[in-house]
């Protein structure tokens, strides 16, 4: 396909073609072959501040364009092993370990946060967020369960019903979450989203009782990801659901727990949304 076709049909699904994106274009066209790390690659050694989202967004869209036909759980595993250059190596190998160390606590949940920020990614681009917006809600999802560090895993950790003071203890994680991100400068201006992603819509969450849009945006992306996958897996509370269910459950909840504009956004790319959760 010609590039000005390409361009054209882009800018008629609403993709602005950056500089950034530019750059990234041409070197896709002059070597369509190379896979989104090996582009990446190429595109850091014009301008180094391109970021993997900025990568994933361009992939993602030229396959919506019939540019490409890779599909989008490829696009995303190739863009996700890209962040191992000087400016991310150690943000995401950070990030990793963190994470990694949460999986070792409650190996019941182990994948989650990684299966929930995978979703995160999707649904950020589909809402038409910007790459570095893109970058920051699938960061933040990677860390949204980092504050359950600080759980008593006998807590953490029951097979039975919690009772009302231990349900009181496991709703201080997001707390415990930001206060963890904000000893990090890097970190630091993520820790809203992971402290409020246990909000309601409809003001009925926690911890602050925040509503509506008064919800910092990457927490309800986080939400309504994190309850998918929950809702979708092996809890001590439940057995997994099937994904039928779980779309009843999101539709059902639209405006009550979830933010209705990503919620509809969600349920229409359902999907594209949930080939990530466990099957």
């Amino acid at each position: 396909m010609e590039k000005d076709v390409i361009v054209k049909r882009l800018k008629n699904n609403g993709y602005r073609m950056t500089n950034q994106r530019a750059i990234l274009l041409d070197l896709f066209l002059a070597d369509s072959s190379q896979s989104c790390k090996e582009l990446y690659y190429e595109a850091t050694k014009i301008d180094s501040s391109i970021g993997f989202s900025t990568v994933y967004r361009l992939m993602n869209s030229l396959e919506s364009v019939g540019a490409i036909e890779k599909n989008s759980t490829y696009v995303l595993n190739e863009a996700e092993g890209i962040c191992n250059n000087s400016h991310h190596i150690d943000y995401h190998e950070i990030i990793e370990c963190i994470t990694c160390a949460l999986d070792a606590k409650d190996a019941r949940t182990a994948g989650h946060s990684k299966r929930v920020s995978d979703m995160c990614m999707q649904t950020a681009v589909l809402l038409g967020l910007d790459d570095s917006e893109v970058e920051r809600i699938h960061i933040a999802a990677h860390l949204h369960d980092i504050g359950k560090i600080g759980v008593p895993d006998n807590i953490l950790n029951k097979t039975g019903k919690l009772t009302k003071e231990e349900f009181e203890i496991i709703k201080k994680h997001p707390v415990i979450g930001a206060e963890i991100l904000s000893k990090s400068e890097r970190l630091s201006d993520l820790k809203e989203y992971v402290l409020h992603h246990h909000e309601r819509f409809d003001g009925k969450g926690y911890p602050d009782g925040l509503m509506g849009k008064d919800i910092p945006l990457g927490a309800r992306v986080i939400a309504i990801c994190d309850s998918i996958d929950a809702i979708t897996s092996d809890r001590t509370y439940h057995k997994a659901h099937s994904l039928d269910y779980c779309y009843e459950e999101i539709s059902c909840n639209m405006a009550k727990m979830y933010d209705p504009d990503i919620c509809r956004e969600v349920l229409k790319n359902w999907e594209k949304i949930t080939q990530f959760v466990l099957k």
